[in-house]
């Protein structure tokens, strides 16, 4: 792994990828305070130290640094290098070298056009020649003054630097095409969105929009400049940094709490104005030596982090979102803190080489934040969806517990108020008229009203058959079926269960949906048979309704209220209903989940 690589290396403050041919043999600094002395005087200067470092780093000096590198050549042939740094912020950068006996200087840095420089890549990379067994002292001259002063150095031959630095373009593409895609994304489900999905992805957008400029011009532009450009536009690139930084915790935070119902609001309000602040004092480059404004700015960079940090882990186990967003976001979160930490504000001192995993993670956490926003979205459209069932089978419940009050208390009305009047108004007409009218009238008499007796009990008992819940559905269905029965239609009842036992309110609303099935058999089918069974499995309960009439139609638009209520009985205990129905008959089942 490079960076455990780069962790191990003490001492040697040069990467060296061609040890065989090329020794490093001492790197030393010295920090010009006066930043008056020219390089006659710093070349024969004895205060040349050491730096006791993995790598040579020394934050915001805005102070000429320079560095004496000695080399030799190992081998009896010439031997030809190239000196590169990845640190690419760096924004004036000279190289002393001597050619022929005479010192030459040459020049990188930042805005430097890349056909300006000796090596035309945007890494600070120079040519070292070694005469055979020579030794040779090259000497670099670094100066920033707005960007902290490191400089992770490496020799490479040629093969290996350009293999290098285009796996540095690699990774610059697959990072701006990341967030292109992400922009892209944004952009075009801005359109649609609900309200509360348009502000995520707006404040995702603004997030990556800045990253996207940042990132390019901070990193891969300089590859493309043709003239030379202001270092003082690099000092800008801060702001984007810093917006990229608030509108991803305030994104983070309404993609796991749309609500805020867990946000601190006094901690929000002062990032919000130290966010205000930042930008306020960014604003002008003659404040980056200002060191409170350094710590106001580093104030709102960590305190942000750490607040987006603490807001995950309180509501990891509180939402579901936030356990998907926790492992997808914070690899990028714990290295942009580094990154920020180290190239922003050089307070860590961490191997360049970690800043690959820095290039990987953007491009992941870009397409992972992509998966999340597509996620959430069917998450919450599934929380609604949920919401308006639930919603919809309460007042689909509370309908049908209406309609059973209801036909109770029909039910009850006519069996004990109209079933009495019936009965006295029988035995009145027959204690009159026993004398009055012919033995056959009085037959036909009588005949009609039995038959008024019959029917009214009939109807009675299909609105609310008694004592259901104490003889239960199959005893119930038996007796429905007896009276039902006539010389016109048949009725026959199969039943194979064992020990049933289900709530009252599912047995209920089986009946009921078989007493609607057997009044629109007799109202409309032509039917002279009708075959009722009741099958019981281990998993599953069966209701079997088998006629042999002329069929009728099952479209939509024909469905009439009757079949209407069986729906909607049959989805209130989780049951599907099914309709089958052509000229030869109608086969009518309905199955529900039995355990």
């Amino acid at each position: 792994m490079p960076f455990l690589n780069a962790c191990s290396v003490k001492e040697q403050h040069i990467s060296n990828k061609m040890p065989e041919q090329i020794s490093v043999q001492s790197i030393e600094c010295l920090i010009d305070s006066t930043d008056k002395l020219g390089f006659s005087e710093v070349s024969k200067s004895p205060s040349f130290r050491k730096f006791n470092g993995p790598e040579i780093g020394y934050g915001h000096l805005r102070k000429n640094l320079w560095v004496r590198v000695v080399l030799k050549n190992q081998t009896k042939e010439p031997q030809e290098g190239i000196l590169s740094t990845d640190q690419i912020i760096l924004e004036n950068v000279e190289f002393y070298t001597k050619q022929r006996g005479n010192w030459q200087i040459k020049q990188a840095g930042w805005g430097k056009a890349i056909q300006n420089r000796e090596v035309p890549a945007y890494l600070h990379a120079f040519l070292v020649t070694l005469k055979p067994n020579a030794t040779d002292t090259v000497f670099y001259k670094i100066r920033n003054e707005y960007q902290v002063v490191r400089l992770p150095l490496n020799l490479f031959n040629k093969q290996q630097f350009y293999r290098h630095y285009y796996t540095y373009i690699l990774y610059d593409g697959l990072v701006t095409m990341a967030l292109l895609t992400a922009i892209f994304y944004c952009l075009y489900n801005l359109f649609y969105s609900n309200a509360r999905d348009r502000k995520t992805l707006i404040l995702y957008l603004i997030y990556a929009v800045n990253f996207l400029i940042f990132y390019t011009i901070r990193i891969s532009s300089p590859s493309f400049f043709t003239t030379d450009q202001p270092v003082v536009l690099n000092y800008f690139v801060n702001i984007f940094v810093f917006i990229s930084t608030y509108t991803f915790y305030r994104f983070a935070t309404a993609f796991i709490d749309p609500k805020q119902a867990f946000r601190n609001r006094r901690v929000s309000n002062v990032i919000d104005m130290l966010f205000v602040l930042t930008i306020f004092v960014s604003l002008v480059p003659a404040w980056s030596a200002i060191q409170f404004f350094l710590y106001l700015k580093l104030a709102f960079f960590v305190g942000t982090i750490f607040y987006l940090i603490w807001y995950l882990i309180i509501n990891f186990r509180k939402s579901f979102l936030t356990r998907i967003y926790f492992f997808m976001a914070m690899p990028l979160i714990s290295t942009g803190l580094i990154e920020g930490l180290t190239n922003v504000f050089g307070i860590l001192n961490v191997p360049y080489q970690f800043f690959e995993a820095f290039r990987v993670s953007i491009c992941v956490e870009m397409l992972y934040i992509l998966f999340a926003l597509i996620f959430r979205e069917r998450y919450f459209s599934k929380q609604i969806q949920a919401k308006l069932l639930k919603t919809e089978l309460e007042m689909l419940e509370s309908r049908i517990a209406i309609q059973e009050t209801e036909q109770r208390r029909i039910a009850r009305d006519l069996h004990d108020d109209l079933g009495g009047t019936l009965a006295s108004l029988k035995h009145l007409i027959l204690s009159k008229i026993t004398n009055l009218v012919s033995k056959e009238d009085e037959k036909l008499i009588k005949d009609l009203a039995q038959k008024s007796g019959d029917d009214l009990r009939r109807i009675s008992h299909a609105l609310m058959p008694p004592n259901f819940e104490r003889v239960g559905l199959v005893d119930s269905i038996r007796e429905l079926v007896r009276t039902n029965n006539s010389e016109s239609i048949k009725l026959n009842f199969i039943e194979e269960t064992n020990r049933l036992n289900i709530d009252a309110n599912v047995a209920l609303n089986i009946y009921r949906i078989l007493t609607e099935l057997i009044q629109n058999i007799q109202k409309h089918s032509r039917a002279t048979e009708v075959l009722i069974q009741l099958l019981q499995s281990e998993s599953e309960l069966t209701l079997m309704v088998e006629d042999n009439g002329v069929g009728f139609e099952i479209s939509d638009d024909a469905q009439g209220l009757g079949i209407k209520n069986m729906f909607a009985r049959a989805k209130n205990i989780g049951g599907v209903l099914n309709f089958d129905s052509n000229k030869n008959g109608t086969t009518v089942i309905l199955e529900l989940p039995y355990a």
